[in-house]
C-alpha cells in the first residue's frame, strides 16, 4: 500500500512539473511574440517616418527645381535685352559723314552701289561696304551704317580690318561658311580682293573688343580681315587670310 502511494504520489509530482513548464514556456512565448510584435510596430513607425521624409526631400527638391528654372529663364531674358541694348548702343565714333551713306540702296534700275569701299561678296550674300574710322569723331557712326539697307561697315580696329552687319539683313550667311570657303570685295573699277575662311567662331562683342566665349581677343587672331554678326546672344565671327 505505502508503495503504491508513493507511485502515485510520484506521478502526480511529474504532472505537476510538466504543467508548470507548459505554463512557463507559453508565458515565454506570449513575452516573446509581444517583443516582436512592438520590435514590428516600431519598423513599422521607422519605415512611415523614411517616406515622409523622401516625400519632404522629393518637394524640396522639386522646390529648388523650379527655382533654378525660374532663375535660368530670367537670366536668358536679360541677356537678351542686354544684347539688344547692346547692339543700339553707339560707343564708336566714325569719320564716314552722313552724305557718305545716303542713298546707298540700289536704284530701281539695279544699279550696283559700292558704298566708299567696294561691295563684299560672301556666299549668297553681298552688300555695299562704307568706311569708318573708329579713332575720330564724326556725325556719323557705326549703328547707322549698319542699320541701313544694303549697308556694312567696314573698318580697322586694333590693327585689325573689321566688318559688320545686321544677320537678319543678310549676315546670317556667315553662320552656314565652312572654312576654306572664300569670299571677296570688288571696286567699281572691276578690281577684286579675295579671301578665305580660316576660322569661324561663336563669341562677345564686348564693345571695344570681339572675343570668344573663353575671353580669347579675335584681333589678337592670325587674319587679315574679321566679318561678323550678332548670333543668338553673341556673336558669329569668321576670320580670313588673303588668297
Amino acid at each position: 500500500m505505502k508503495k503504491h502511494l508513493i507511485r502515485v504520489l510520484c506521478i502526480f509530482i511529474i504532472l505537476l512539473s510538466t504543467f508548470a513548464f507548459t505554463i512557463i514556456n507559453t508565458n515565454a512565448k506570449i513575452k516573446n511574440r509581444k517583443f516582436y510584435n512592438n520590435i514590428y510596430n516600431i519598423t513599422k513607425n521607422l519605415d512611415g517616418i523614411q517616406n515622409e521624409i523622401k516625400e519632404k526631400v522629393k518637394q524640396e527638391e522639386e522646390r529648388l527645381a523650379k527655382e533654378a528654372e525660374k532663375k535660368a529663364r530670367e537670366e536668358a531674358i536679360a541677356l537678351e535685352k542686354a544684347r539688344k541694348e547692346k547692339e543700339k548702343a553707339t560707343i564708336i565714333k566714325t569719320s564716314t559723314t552722313n552724305e557718305s551713306i545716303k542713298n546707298n540702296t540700289p536704284s530701281v534700275n539695279n544699279k550696283i552701289t559700292y558704298g566708299t569701299f567696294g561691295r563684299l561678296y560672301v556666299a549668297n550674300y553681298n552688300v555695299a561696304l562704307y568706311d569708318f574710322n573708329v579713332n575720330t569723331t564724326s556725325t556719323s557712326d557705326l549703328q547707322t551704317i549698319v542699320d541701313n539697307k544694303d549697308s556694312a561697315a567696314y573698318y580697322s580696329n586694333n590693327g585689325k580690318l573689321v566688318i559688320a552687319d545686321h544677320y537678319y539683313q543678310g549676315f546670317s550667311a556667315l553662320v552656314n561658311l565652312n572654312e576654306g570657303d572664300t569670299s571677296y570685295i570688288k571696286f567699281e573699277d572691276g578690281s577684286t580682293i579675295r579671301y578665305r575662311l580660316i576660322k569661324k567662331s561663336r563669341g562677345i562683342n564686348t564693345g571695344p573688343d570681339l572675343t570668344d566665349n573663353e575671353g580669347n581677343s579675335f584681333f589678337n587672331m592670325d587674319s587679315d580681315i574679321i566679318m561678323y554678326t550678332c548670333y543668338e546672344d553673341g556673336i558669329m565671327a569668321t576670320l580670313w587670310k588673303l588668297v
